[in-house]
Protein backbone atom coordinates (compact mmCIF):
# COMPACT_ATOMS: atom_id res chain seq x y z
CA UNK A 1 0.00 0.00 0.00
CA UNK A 2 2.58 2.11 0.70
CA UNK A 3 4.65 1.90 -2.49
CA UNK A 4 1.64 2.26 -4.41
CA UNK A 5 0.99 5.42 -2.54
CA UNK A 6 4.41 6.52 -3.09
CA UNK A 7 4.04 6.35 -6.65
CA UNK A 8 0.95 8.48 -6.42
CA UNK A 9 2.68 11.05 -4.56
CA UNK A 10 5.48 11.58 -6.64
CA UNK A 11 3.15 11.96 -9.88
CA UNK A 12 0.20 14.04 -8.16
CA UNK A 13 -0.33 16.80 -5.66
CA UNK A 14 -0.94 16.20 -2.01
CA UNK A 15 -4.71 18.01 -2.24
CA UNK A 16 -5.61 15.52 -5.32
CA UNK A 17 -3.96 12.64 -3.81
CA UNK A 18 -6.26 13.47 -0.45
CA UNK A 19 -9.31 13.40 -2.64
CA UNK A 20 -8.41 10.37 -4.52
CA UNK A 21 -8.29 8.42 -0.93
CA UNK A 22 -10.66 5.75 -0.62
CA UNK A 23 -10.01 4.61 2.95
CA UNK A 24 -9.15 6.32 6.48
CA UNK A 25 -5.99 4.31 6.38
CA UNK A 26 -4.80 5.76 2.60
CA UNK A 27 -5.49 9.21 4.02
CA UNK A 28 -3.59 8.60 7.27
CA UNK A 29 -0.92 7.26 5.31
CA UNK A 30 -0.88 10.66 3.18
CA UNK A 31 -0.96 12.98 6.33
CA UNK A 32 2.31 10.43 7.45
CA UNK A 33 3.80 10.98 3.63
CA UNK A 34 3.39 15.24 3.93
CA UNK A 35 4.30 17.84 1.60
CA UNK A 36 5.07 16.09 -2.00
CA UNK A 37 8.54 16.00 -3.09
CA UNK A 38 10.29 17.66 -6.02
CA UNK A 39 10.08 15.07 -9.19
CA UNK A 40 14.04 15.60 -9.45
CA UNK A 41 14.47 14.60 -5.27
CA UNK A 42 16.66 11.77 -6.03
CA UNK A 43 15.57 7.92 -4.30
CA UNK A 44 18.85 7.31 -2.73
CA UNK A 45 20.97 9.67 -0.05
CA UNK A 46 24.50 9.15 0.62
CA UNK A 47 24.76 8.40 4.13
CA UNK A 48 28.53 7.45 5.69
CA UNK A 49 29.30 4.24 3.82
CA UNK A 50 26.19 3.11 2.93
CA UNK A 51 23.13 4.51 1.71
CA UNK A 52 19.77 5.75 3.05
CA UNK A 53 16.06 6.49 1.48
CA UNK A 54 15.11 10.31 1.82
CA UNK A 55 12.83 11.20 5.30
CA UNK A 56 9.79 11.21 3.62
CA UNK A 57 10.06 7.84 2.23
CA UNK A 58 11.28 6.32 4.86
CA UNK A 59 8.73 7.33 7.23
CA UNK A 60 6.05 5.82 4.72
CA UNK A 61 7.96 2.73 5.19
CA UNK A 62 7.85 2.93 8.93
CA UNK A 63 4.11 3.33 8.65
CA UNK A 64 3.81 0.36 6.14
CA UNK A 65 5.76 -2.53 8.79
CA UNK A 66 8.47 -4.47 8.22
CA UNK A 67 7.23 -6.50 4.99
CA UNK A 68 7.55 -3.03 3.17
CA UNK A 69 10.75 -2.34 4.30
CA UNK A 70 12.31 -5.18 2.71
CA UNK A 71 10.67 -4.49 -0.69
CA UNK A 72 12.47 -1.25 0.20
CA UNK A 73 15.91 -2.51 0.38
CA UNK A 74 15.57 -4.47 -2.37
CA UNK A 75 14.66 -1.74 -4.57
CA UNK A 76 17.54 -0.05 -2.94
CA UNK A 77 20.20 -2.57 -3.94
CA UNK A 78 18.40 -2.77 -7.40
CA UNK A 79 18.65 1.18 -8.02
CA UNK A 80 22.23 0.85 -6.44
CA UNK A 81 23.74 -1.19 -9.34
CA UNK A 82 21.47 -0.07 -11.77
CA UNK A 83 24.28 2.34 -13.46
CA UNK A 84 26.01 -0.58 -13.98
CA UNK A 85 23.30 -3.20 -15.17
CA UNK A 86 22.62 -0.59 -18.20
CA UNK A 87 26.15 -0.16 -19.09
CA UNK A 88 26.70 -4.09 -19.03
CA UNK A 89 23.57 -3.99 -21.13
CA UNK A 90 24.80 -1.79 -23.69
CA UNK A 91 27.97 -3.51 -23.94
CA UNK A 92 26.54 -6.41 -25.14
CA UNK A 93 24.08 -4.89 -27.32
CA UNK A 94 27.24 -3.33 -28.84
CA UNK A 95 28.93 -6.27 -29.32
CA UNK A 96 25.93 -7.70 -30.42
CA UNK A 97 25.15 -5.74 -33.38
CA UNK A 98 28.94 -5.23 -34.21
CA UNK A 99 29.55 -8.85 -34.48
CA UNK A 100 25.97 -9.38 -36.19
CA UNK A 101 27.36 -7.32 -39.44
CA UNK A 102 28.62 -9.70 -42.38
CA UNK A 103 31.77 -8.15 -43.26
CA UNK A 104 32.01 -6.47 -46.93
CA UNK A 105 33.67 -8.84 -49.12
CA UNK A 106 33.32 -6.79 -52.09
CA UNK A 107 36.60 -4.80 -51.52
CA UNK A 108 38.06 -7.94 -52.34
CA UNK A 109 36.34 -8.60 -55.45
CA UNK A 110 38.55 -7.54 -58.31
CA UNK A 111 37.85 -7.56 -61.98
CA UNK A 112 38.70 -10.58 -64.41
CA UNK A 113 42.11 -10.55 -66.02
CA UNK A 114 40.09 -13.14 -68.13
CA UNK A 115 37.73 -11.03 -69.46
CA UNK A 116 40.11 -8.27 -70.37
CA UNK A 117 39.64 -6.20 -67.47
CA UNK A 118 41.91 -4.24 -65.03
CA UNK A 119 42.69 -6.90 -62.39
CA UNK A 120 43.99 -4.11 -60.03
CA UNK A 121 40.36 -2.42 -59.75
CA UNK A 122 37.19 -3.42 -58.54
CA UNK A 123 33.44 -2.98 -59.97
CA UNK A 124 32.70 0.78 -59.60
CA UNK A 125 30.01 3.36 -59.79
CA UNK A 126 30.26 4.85 -63.61
CA UNK A 127 26.92 6.37 -63.78
CA UNK A 128 26.26 9.62 -66.08
CA UNK A 129 30.13 9.28 -67.08
CA UNK A 130 31.57 8.06 -71.05
CA UNK A 131 30.45 4.53 -71.44
CA UNK A 132 28.62 3.37 -74.94
CA UNK A 133 25.63 1.26 -73.91
CA UNK A 134 24.59 -1.33 -71.26
CA UNK A 135 22.86 1.31 -69.16
CA UNK A 136 21.89 -1.07 -66.95
CA UNK A 137 24.86 -2.08 -65.96
CA UNK A 138 26.49 1.57 -65.03
CA UNK A 139 26.09 1.60 -61.15
CA UNK A 140 28.06 -1.24 -60.59
CA UNK A 141 30.65 -2.52 -63.13
CA UNK A 142 34.05 -3.28 -64.13
CA UNK A 143 33.57 -2.10 -68.21
CA UNK A 144 34.66 1.02 -69.46
CA UNK A 145 34.29 2.92 -72.92
CA UNK A 146 36.61 0.57 -74.82
CA UNK A 147 34.56 -2.52 -73.52
CA UNK A 148 31.28 -0.99 -74.30
CA UNK A 149 32.62 -0.07 -78.02
CA UNK A 150 32.70 -3.98 -78.52
CA UNK A 151 29.60 -4.68 -76.42
CA UNK A 152 27.79 -1.57 -79.12
CA UNK A 153 29.62 -3.18 -82.66
CA UNK A 154 28.91 -7.30 -81.39
CA UNK A 155 25.25 -6.41 -81.12
CA UNK A 156 24.82 -4.14 -84.43
CA UNK A 157 23.27 -6.80 -86.07
CA UNK A 158 20.73 -7.96 -83.71
CA UNK A 159 19.73 -4.53 -83.66
CA UNK A 160 19.29 -4.14 -87.17
CA UNK A 161 17.69 -7.55 -88.52
CA UNK A 162 16.39 -9.34 -85.40
CA UNK A 163 12.79 -9.01 -84.02
CA UNK A 164 12.59 -6.69 -81.44
CA UNK A 165 12.56 -9.54 -78.76
CA UNK A 166 15.25 -10.98 -80.10
CA UNK A 167 17.30 -8.10 -80.23
CA UNK A 168 16.43 -7.03 -76.52
CA UNK A 169 17.33 -11.02 -75.11
CA UNK A 170 20.70 -9.95 -77.06
CA UNK A 171 21.36 -6.85 -75.95
CA UNK A 172 21.29 -8.01 -72.02
CA UNK A 173 23.14 -10.89 -72.98
CA UNK A 174 26.08 -9.58 -74.61
CA UNK A 175 25.84 -6.67 -71.98
CA UNK A 176 26.76 -9.50 -69.08
CA UNK A 177 30.02 -8.78 -69.60
CA UNK A 178 29.54 -5.27 -67.95
CA UNK A 179 27.55 -7.21 -64.88
CA UNK A 180 29.91 -7.04 -62.11
CA UNK A 181 29.34 -10.52 -60.64
CA UNK A 182 30.57 -11.59 -64.39
CA UNK A 183 33.13 -8.97 -64.08
CA UNK A 184 34.77 -10.55 -60.67
CA UNK A 185 34.55 -14.23 -61.87
CA UNK A 186 31.25 -15.07 -59.67
CA UNK A 187 29.28 -15.29 -62.95
CA UNK A 188 31.92 -16.12 -65.49
CA UNK A 189 34.87 -18.80 -65.38
CA UNK A 190 37.89 -17.89 -67.07
CA UNK A 191 36.96 -15.94 -70.48
CA UNK A 192 33.56 -17.72 -70.04
CA UNK A 193 30.65 -15.95 -69.38
CA UNK A 194 27.81 -18.19 -68.00
CA UNK A 195 24.60 -17.88 -68.95
CA UNK A 196 21.73 -19.29 -66.85
CA UNK A 197 19.97 -22.21 -68.36
CA UNK A 198 16.84 -20.29 -67.92
CA UNK A 199 17.83 -17.16 -69.48
CA UNK A 200 19.77 -18.84 -72.45
CA UNK A 201 15.67 -21.05 -72.94
CA UNK A 202 14.55 -17.62 -73.21
CA UNK A 203 16.80 -15.74 -75.58
CA UNK A 204 16.62 -18.69 -77.66
CA UNK A 205 12.58 -18.91 -77.93
CA UNK A 206 12.90 -15.14 -78.68
CA UNK A 207 15.41 -15.67 -81.40
CA UNK A 208 13.55 -18.80 -82.88
CA UNK A 209 11.86 -17.46 -86.08
CA UNK A 210 14.78 -14.98 -86.85
CA UNK A 211 16.94 -15.19 -89.69
CA UNK A 212 20.72 -16.66 -89.01
CA UNK A 213 24.38 -17.15 -90.65
CA UNK A 214 27.01 -19.24 -90.44
CA UNK A 215 30.79 -17.25 -88.60
CA UNK A 216 33.98 -17.83 -87.93
CA UNK A 217 32.81 -19.00 -84.09
CA UNK A 218 29.70 -19.81 -84.54
CA UNK A 219 26.33 -18.07 -85.45
CA UNK A 220 25.30 -14.54 -86.03
CA UNK A 221 22.78 -12.58 -87.08
CA UNK A 222 21.95 -12.25 -90.77
CA UNK A 223 22.97 -9.64 -91.64
CA UNK A 224 24.01 -7.64 -95.34
CA UNK A 225 27.36 -9.66 -95.97
CA UNK A 226 26.03 -13.22 -95.09
CA UNK A 227 25.53 -14.90 -98.06
CA UNK A 228 23.31 -17.49 -96.77
CA UNK A 229 20.54 -17.32 -93.83
CA UNK A 230 18.24 -19.65 -92.12
CA UNK A 231 15.43 -19.54 -89.86
CA UNK A 232 17.01 -20.39 -86.21
CA UNK A 233 14.38 -23.59 -86.13
CA UNK A 234 16.33 -25.06 -88.94
CA UNK A 235 19.53 -24.56 -87.78
CA UNK A 236 19.02 -26.15 -84.29
CA UNK A 237 16.23 -26.88 -81.35
CA UNK A 238 18.55 -26.75 -78.60
CA UNK A 239 18.74 -23.64 -76.80
CA UNK A 240 21.87 -24.84 -75.28
CA UNK A 241 23.71 -25.13 -78.30
CA UNK A 242 22.35 -21.40 -80.04
CA UNK A 243 23.82 -19.89 -77.08
CA UNK A 244 27.03 -21.82 -76.77
CA UNK A 245 27.52 -20.56 -80.94
CA UNK A 246 26.61 -17.02 -80.75
CA UNK A 247 29.91 -14.59 -80.31
CA UNK A 248 30.44 -13.23 -77.22
CA UNK A 249 31.51 -9.72 -76.90
CA UNK A 250 34.70 -10.80 -74.95
CA UNK A 251 35.42 -14.28 -74.60
CA UNK A 252 32.85 -16.58 -74.90
CA UNK A 253 29.54 -17.57 -73.81
CA UNK A 254 28.69 -21.31 -71.98
CA UNK A 255 26.34 -22.36 -70.36
CA UNK A 256 25.46 -23.09 -66.21
CA UNK A 257 23.96 -26.18 -65.21
CA UNK A 258 20.62 -25.86 -63.36
CA UNK A 259 21.79 -26.63 -59.68
CA UNK A 260 24.04 -23.20 -59.96
CA UNK A 261 20.93 -21.34 -60.85
CA UNK A 262 20.70 -18.11 -60.52
CA UNK A 263 23.52 -17.74 -57.80
CA UNK A 264 26.84 -18.47 -59.95
CA UNK A 265 25.31 -18.07 -63.29
CA UNK A 266 23.90 -14.61 -65.50
CA UNK A 267 20.44 -14.31 -65.36
CA UNK A 268 19.62 -11.05 -66.80
CA UNK A 269 18.97 -9.34 -63.89
CA UNK A 270 22.64 -6.43 -63.07
CA UNK A 271 23.77 -7.02 -59.88
CA UNK A 272 23.62 -3.56 -58.87
CA UNK A 273 19.63 -4.48 -58.15
CA UNK A 274 20.95 -6.10 -55.68
CA UNK A 275 24.68 -5.51 -53.87
CA UNK A 276 23.75 -1.57 -54.81
CA UNK A 277 26.06 0.55 -56.34
CA UNK A 278 30.08 0.39 -55.89
CA UNK A 279 32.24 2.73 -55.28
CA UNK A 280 32.13 5.84 -56.97
CA UNK A 281 34.50 6.19 -59.87
CA UNK A 282 36.88 9.37 -60.94
CA UNK A 283 34.50 11.33 -62.99
CA UNK A 284 35.40 11.57 -66.61
CA UNK A 285 33.63 13.86 -69.13
CA UNK A 286 31.73 12.05 -71.65
CA UNK A 287 32.36 12.86 -75.22
CA UNK A 288 30.06 14.11 -77.63
CA UNK A 289 27.73 11.64 -79.25
CA UNK A 290 29.48 10.45 -83.04
CA UNK A 291 27.29 9.83 -85.30
CA UNK A 292 29.66 8.51 -88.04
CA UNK A 293 31.25 10.28 -91.26
CA UNK A 294 28.91 9.58 -93.72
CA UNK A 295 27.65 12.44 -95.75
CA UNK A 296 23.79 11.26 -95.57
CA UNK A 297 24.67 11.68 -91.50
CA UNK A 298 23.67 15.21 -91.25
CA UNK A 299 20.40 15.68 -93.38
CA UNK A 300 18.96 12.28 -91.20
CA UNK A 301 17.45 12.49 -88.24
CA UNK A 302 19.48 11.49 -84.93
CA UNK A 303 17.13 9.01 -84.14
CA UNK A 304 18.14 5.20 -83.50
CA UNK A 305 15.39 4.32 -86.02
CA UNK A 306 16.47 6.69 -88.96
CA UNK A 307 19.94 5.95 -88.44
CA UNK A 308 20.24 2.47 -88.83
CA UNK A 309 17.31 2.71 -91.21
CA UNK A 310 19.95 4.36 -93.92
CA UNK A 311 22.62 2.36 -92.28
CA UNK A 312 21.13 -0.90 -93.93
CA UNK A 313 19.99 1.08 -96.92
CA UNK A 314 23.62 2.27 -97.75
CA UNK A 315 25.04 -1.91 -96.63
CA UNK A 316 22.52 -2.67 -99.37
CA UNK A 317 23.30 -0.19 -102.17
CA UNK A 318 26.00 -1.61 -103.75
CA UNK A 319 24.56 -5.02 -104.59
CA UNK A 320 21.23 -2.86 -105.14
CA UNK A 321 23.12 -0.98 -108.12
CA UNK A 322 25.02 -3.96 -109.53
CA UNK A 323 21.87 -5.62 -110.10
CA UNK A 324 20.51 -2.79 -111.77
CA UNK A 325 23.04 -2.48 -114.20
CA UNK A 326 22.72 -6.03 -114.60
CA UNK A 327 19.42 -5.66 -115.67
CA UNK A 328 20.15 -2.88 -118.00
CA UNK A 329 23.17 -4.89 -119.73
CA UNK A 330 20.58 -7.55 -120.30
CA UNK A 331 17.75 -5.17 -121.14
CA UNK A 332 19.90 -4.11 -123.92
CA UNK A 333 21.50 -7.17 -125.07
CA UNK A 334 18.17 -8.92 -125.33
CA UNK A 335 17.14 -5.71 -127.60
CA UNK A 336 20.48 -6.02 -129.90
CA UNK A 337 19.69 -9.97 -130.72
CA UNK A 338 15.75 -8.72 -131.86
CA UNK A 339 17.15 -6.45 -134.08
Amino acid sequence: LAQALVSRHIATPLGSALRQAHSPHEAMAWGALGAPAPLGMPLLLAAGDGWMLPQTLGSAVAVGGGSCSSVFELAAAALRHAPLVILVVLHLYAVGVGGAEAPDSSADETCSKGLGFNESVVPKDRGFQDLMACDEHHKRTCCERNDTAKVRQAWSNFAVVSSPRCAKLAQLAFCSVCDADVGVGINSFANTILLCPSFCLRWFEACIDDFFAPAALGLQACGPSALVCSPLREITQSAGEFCTRIGAPVGAFGLATSEKEPDACFDGVPSARSRGPGPKAHWVRPNKPSYGDEWWRPYVPRSYAAQAYMKKIQDYAPSVIVACVAVFFGWHLWNSSRD
